[in-house]
């Protein structure tokens, strides 16, 4: 394992990630549980999950797995949806400090490493979402905020604001990011690189995409294959093309194309830890044997060649922008 600072915190973390939003719903307690502790014993240390993950399942196996081994580990967690009320969402002081709370409990800890918004509220001010977040930073419950999926015109205004009022930023930004979305890198990425800023970016293998097993005629017959969203974000004929060139450079290096997928994302300096998910002890111990594999400058290059702009996918709470489903 490799381990690197998130950001100026002076938090220790490795360079892999393990998200738990499948755990104890779709992948069962016993299992999830068995990967989050070899997951540990493999040198993770730090795990993400958020309130409205299985209705708070994925908390509550999490707690459960690291209450013993809380002070060695960082657990991030984020608010914004109610894991209780569909539909119901926001930044408000009150649910906010209630969804903290009832994270806490789930958790079975007294603190949170790192509180993301996991969306912005249009309906609250930054200067108001900050000055909330603070609030639980300076009584113990949080250690540092993070932001996740948000235009970089946002987030830049979320540090001015903070440092206009001397309040905690955003330490970490959780952006939507890998080899099939790339559109972070014309200003979010470079923005963070510039202010010291963690990235912990989400979707690494384009919700299973870029491990090979989609192709042209021949998706899995799955709920999320059938999805029009997901349809749209990463089964089009461009990104079946990008797909095979990760196969064709795995193949080449007798490895797996999720792991050249993820090698590639490492390899970008700007990217402290990609958030990455797994159903199976295998899937996880082939994500931390990707430190292993060199991918060089003609590699790189090979697999980015064919990328082409698109609209930006995964704001607005997870919704396409609008006119994003005529791209």
């Amino acid at each position: 394992m490799e381990y690197t600072l998130l950001g100026k915190t002076g938090t220790r973390v490795s360079r892999i990630c393990l998200g738990t939003m499948l755990f104890g719903w779709l992948v069962k307690e016993d299992e999830a549980m068995s990967i989050i502790k070899k997951a540990i014993d493999l040198g993770v240390n730090f795990f993400d999950t958020a309130n409205t993950y299985g209705g708070g399942r994925s908390e509550e196996v999490l707690g459960a797995a690291l209450k013993d081994c809380r002070e060695d580990v960082i657990i991030a967690t984020k608010v914004f949806w109610s894991p209780q009320k569909p539909g119901g969402s926001g930044l408000a002081r009150s649910f906010v400090f209630k969804e903290l709370g009832d994270s806490l409990r789930r958790l079975q800890t007294d603190y949170i490493d790192i509180y993301y918004a996991h969306r912005l509220d249009p309906a609250i001010s930054l200067e108001n979402v900050l000055r909330t977040l603070n609030i639980a930073i300076n009584d113990g419950r949080v250690r540092h905020i993070g932001a996740s999926t948000m235009f970089a015109w946002e987030f830049t205004k979320s540090l001015w604001v903070a440092n206009t009022h001397r309040l905690e930023p955003f330490q970490v930004m959780q952006p939507h990011y890998n080899l099939l979305y790339r559109e972070e890198e014309r200003e979010m990425l470079p923005l963070c690189k510039d202010q010291r800023i963690a990235v912990v970016p989400w979707g690494p293998l384009a919700r299973g995409v870029l491990t090979g097993k989609y192709s042209p005629g021949r998706t899995p017959d799955t709920p999320r294959a059938r999805d029009p969203e997901m349809q749209h974000w990463y089964l089009r004929p461009q990104d079946f093309a990008i797909v095979e060139r990760v196969v064709e450079v795995a193949k080449e290096k007798g490895v797996s194309p999720a792991q050249i997928a993820l090698a590639w994302l490492l390899s970008r300096e700007e990217i402290t830890a990609p958030i990455v998910g797994v159903t199976r002890i295998e899937h996880l111990e082939e994500a931390v044997a990707v430190f292993e594999i060199k991918l060089s400058e003609e590699d790189k290059a090979y697999l980015e060649e064919l990328y082409a702009p698109r609209h930006l996918i995964g704001h607005y709470g997870g919704k396409p922008m609008p006119g994003d489903l005529q791209e």
